[in-house]
């Protein structure tokens, strides 16, 4: 009877520890260091909404790049959209009609090969919802599907970025007989007769090398390898962990709980020893964060007020903002970030105090006035936004601004800027794709512009230009054109454009393949941890 007792007992404890082990490695109950299939990514994102034809937040292709693909996509660190599921395009005499030859193989994670009908419904089913995303399908015609393997997409007019626009998440290939069957629609009243949002963002439909297997709000992502990929998957399972403090995500690095923590800053990396468990990545990116202030002077009051726009602009410390966003970190003149066609930098001696209070002066208000200015718990490439308010607090003190931070919650914060509510808030912006023709939405009555309720008729100089810009195929005209956009955007306009962010981020000392991109953060399937 002993005998049988202590060999159940052993039986018992082995099969516990097993059973733990198991679940330490299930990509659900937490880490393990030897699991080399599974990679755990530390980050703060500001996900929305996991459809392609609705989102248009800084991480969506973090996530889009993962499950779908597109037409042409972007590789590695490159910014040059390369062929993915089509292998080729020309483009005729007239610079308005693209056609497209879809490669072989491709399939969708339900096995559904990928034709052109499911191209031409994903482009239709985002133009029609005429949601955020579908600012990025203006200028689009038409689009039909001459064979199982060619589309055709007409344009309304030229577009120089039309190639590097379809590389966004806007025209990422959905499976067309999945999302119709959970309601979605590619019809014209799509915008109130689409049902599918809902599944998507539960359930991915796409052919990239992942797919959702489930999505938890400000908590997890769980990714999972797709087993009709085309091309090559490194690690089998993905989990994304919201960690909106950046310090955690060092102990949690450190400590081996994630292979990334992508959403650190310059203070974050100095901790970092070299030849220890992490290793520091640093890259250039396109994200500028600014401050908008509210044309509407029913909203704005008195930060509605041109010479006011002018005061805050002068008074601001761009030195400042940028030793804060750390090593890297660039000061472009306007809204164009260096990069882009034509950038210019801000001049060293940009601010002047004196000159600040002088159009404080003209503008009747000498003696200053209290502001309320809204920083979202959020972060700029690591850099905390109540940060930024924080020094921005500081800077217009000195010309008598008196400025009362608001924190909240991203998404509330983003919604009242998406509707033009917002009198004085932080904001940044990363671009959707790498052309010129992406920053035109801070133009007067484009995205950004009606955010900040600035009418077309407030600067119609600008407006001009801005069309002209779209269709330039010249670069040195282009340049030019761009130079002279931002001439006007620095002086005359309801934004202060504070600082362009260097990514640094952590990474595992076993962690291969990564390659920062800045529309899509890292391409997930490249990442592999060695044993």
């Amino acid at each position: 009877m002993k005998k049988i007792s202590i060999l159940a007992i052993i039986l018992i404890f082995t099969l516990s520890l097993f059973a733990c082990s198991k679940g330490n490695n299930n990509g659900t109950g937490g880490k393990s260091t030897s699991n080399a299939d599974t990679i755990v990514i530390g980050l703060a994102s500001d996900w929305k909404t996991m459809d392609p034809a609705r989102a248009y937040e800084v991480y969506a292709n973090f996530y889009f790049y993962a499950t779908y693909e597109n037409l042409y996509m972007l590789e590695g660190s490159e910014l040059s959209p390369k062929p993915a599921l089509a292998k080729e395009y020309t483009v005729d005499k007239s610079g308005l009609v693209y056609t497209f030859k879809l490669a072989d193989g491709h399939k969708f994670s339900s096995g559904n090969p990928v034709t052109a009908n499911d191209v031409v419904f994903s482009f239709n089913r985002t133009m029609n919802i005429k949601d955020n995303a579908s600012a990025l399908t203006k200028g689009i015609a038409k689009v039909e599907a001459k064979d199982d393997k060619t589309v055709v997409v007409t344009l309304t007019e030229k577009d120089a970025s039309f190639l590097s626009k379809i590389t966004s998440n806007a025209f990422a290939v959905v499976d067309s007989k999945v999302v119709k069957e959970k309601g979605g629609t590619d019809a014209v009243d799509a915008s109130t007769s689409d049902k599918a949002t809902s599944y998507l963002d539960g359930a991915s439909a796409g052919s990239g090398p992942y797919v959702l297997k489930k999505w938890t709000r400000n908590t997890e992502m769980v990714l999972e390898k797709n087993p009709n990929y085309k091309g090559t998957i490194n690690a089998s399972n993905i989990i994304i962990k919201e960690m909106p403090d950046p310090n955690t995500e060092i102990q949690a690095l450190e400590k081996g709980e994630i292979d990334v923590a992508l959403s650190i800053g310059p203070d974050q990396v100095k901790s970092i020893k070299a030849g220890g468990k992490a290793k520091v990545v640093s890259s250039p990116t396109s994200t500028i964060s600014f401050l908008l202030m509210n044309n509407n002077p029913n909203i704005g009051k008195e930060m509605a007020n041109p010479l006011v726009h002018q005061a805050v602009r002068y008074a601001l410390d761009y030195k400042g903002f940028q030793q804060l966003a750390g090593d890297g970190a660039l000061l472009p003149l306007s809204f164009v970030q260096k990069g882009f066609v034509g950038a210019k930098s801000r001049p060293d001696n940009y601010q002047n105090i004196a000159k600040a209070k002088e159009l404080m002066k003209q503008a009747g208000y000498e003696n200053g006035f209290t502001v309320p200015l809204t920083a979202a718990n959020f972060n700029s490439e690591g850099l905390s936004w109540t940060t930024i308010a924080e020094k921005v607090k500081e800077d217009l003190a000195k010309i008598n601004i008196k400025v009362e931070i608001k924190t909240g919650e991203i998404g509330a914060v983003i919604e009242d800027y998406r509707n033009g509510k917002s009198p004085f808030l932080v904001m940044h912006w990363s671009p959707d794709y790498f052309d010129l023709s992406n920053q035109l939405a801070f133009v007067p009555g484009d995205i950004v512009g009606k955010r900040a309720n600035w009418s077309p008729s407030e600067n119609p100089e600008l407006v001009k230009l801005a069309e002209q810009v779209k269709v330039e195929i010249d670069e040195t005209k282009r340049a030019e054109i761009s130079g002279k956009m931002q001439d006007i955007m620095a002086e005359n306009s309801p934004y202060a454009f504070l600082v362009q962010h260097p990514k640094t981020f952590a990474v595992s000392s076993k962690l291969e393949g990564v390659a920062y991109n800045d529309l899509c953060k890292l391409h997930l399937n490249d990442l592999k941890l060695s044993k």
